[in-house]
């Protein structure tokens, strides 16, 4: 091997190693895909080069080069049926393509033996490759094409999760009138005559069924509201005091915890600010808490809910001295639609949203949400809201 051949082969396994590095080191797939097209541009010599996905999404990136200078996508798409896996120099085009190049490279991405995009490299002269700068190349789009099927993964997460949130906000926005239409009706039986024993019993049950389900609705509905990725919900922030909501809200649940015989606290330290968030998401993380604590706790145990400040933060916290949790079945729990399963919890009604609600709610307000837990030894729930920044009632103001 000559000096310069050998000089070659290492200009290009630097090249190579540069890329792997991007691709391991860089979260974001999309954020991949210029240092490849650049790379590719500094392997072949060429004078521009682009990325075209088709479909899911239909995705175009281009460097060097304009984009109006690509054939239609259609075209495009027509091309890579007729050529096979790998790289293709100089292919014989669609009659359908009238723009001739000089030299020209297309590479077809496949996913699941699917051509699912293409790189489009142009020349200035008939293209000429090394055998080296062939292996090169193919490397260089498998690399390409580990970046592309994560764009393609990442959409199709992103479109599911939407389509989720849409279908939730309809199913909850409907189920809410027959939901009040039942409770109002039922909580009318009595004015059209005593009920005995047994007829009150069943009211009862009635009443009980129509609360889980309300209760079902409004995590459903908040879940695809409060969601920090694809949530619509407008945040309104208000001067909050925390611990007047965590006051109002234990006095809600006194009733369900006396029932259950359970002893239901509060724990508030003495400088808790006000600050500027929304009330209505602060309030219903601490719900669902509590909510939570009230279901899986056994008799006759106790439940705190308190809040104090820790630094620059504040940190809402619910524990209780139940069954506690394994550190394997922690690792899920703020999930959508995470539940454990036990024995103990076999009659317990939930959709498993409650958790995913809490964090929602604290990521909306810059903050984060943690369990601590052993088990036989009680469980904790946290969340936190920053006292700086937007939630501060001083605009640009930070925490003292």
């Amino acid at each position: 091997m000559t000096q310069i051949d050998e000089r070659h082969n290492y200009d290009e396994q630097a090249v190579l190693r540069r890329v792997m590095h991007v691709i391991a080191t860089t979260p974001q797939p999309h954020d991949c895909v210029p240092p490849i097209l650049e790379a590719a541009l500094s392997l072949a010599n060429g004078q521009g080069v682009a990325l075209v996905l088709f479909e899911d999404p239909a995705y175009v990136a281009v460097h060097q080069m304009s984009a109006d200078a690509l054939p239609d996508a259609e075209i495009l798409h027509e091309l890579v049926f007729h050529l096979k896996e790998g790289i293709h120099v100089d292919p014989v085009l669609p009659s359908a393509m009238t723009v001739k190049y000089p030299g020209l490279i297309v590479a077809v991405i496949r996913s699941a033996k699917k051509p699912v995009g293409l790189m489009w490299m142009t020349f200035d002269n008939p293209v000429d490759l090394t055998q080296q700068q062939q292996i090169a190349f193919i490397t260089l789009m498998d690399g390409l094409t580990v970046v592309s099927t994560s764009i393609r993964s990442i959409t199709r997460q992103r479109k599911l999760s939407r389509n989720q949130s849409e279908f939730m906000r309809i199913v909850s926005h409907d189920l809410r009138s027959p939901l009040t239409a039942m409770h109002g009706f039922a909580s009318m039986l009595d004015m059209v005559g005593d009920l005995n024993e047994k007829q009150a019993y069943f009211v009862e049950k009635i009443f009980s069924g129509i609360t889980q389900m309300t209760s079902i609705v409004e995590n459903f509905q908040d879940a695809g509201r409060f969601d920090p990725e694809t949530g619509f919900y407008e945040m309104e922030r208000v001067p909050c005091d925390i611990t007047e909501i965590i006051l109002r809200i234990m006095e809600t649940h006194l009733v369900p915890a006396e029932k259950q015989e359970l002893t239901l606290t509060s724990n508030v330290d003495g400088d808790i600010p006000i600050v500027n968030a929304d009330a209505n998401m602060i309030e219903r993380a601490i719900t669902n808490l509590v909510d939570n604590a009230i279901k899986y706790t056994p008799n006759g145990q106790r439940i705190e809910v308190g809040v104090k400040r820790v630094d620059d933060e504040l940190v809402i916290s619910v524990a209780d001295t139940g069954l506690g949790i394994s550190k394997e079945n922690q690792k899920m729990l703020f999930e959508r639609h995470v539940r454990i399963h036990r024995r103990e919890h076999k009659k317990v009604k939930g959709s498993g949203l409650g958790l995913f609600i809490v964090r929602s709610v604290a990521q909306r307000h810059g903050g984060r949400a943690w369990v601590a837990s052993t088990e036989g030894d009680g469980t904790t729930f946290s969340f936190s809201i920053p006292l700086g920044g937007e939630n501060s009632l001083i605009p640009g103001a930070s925490a003292t």
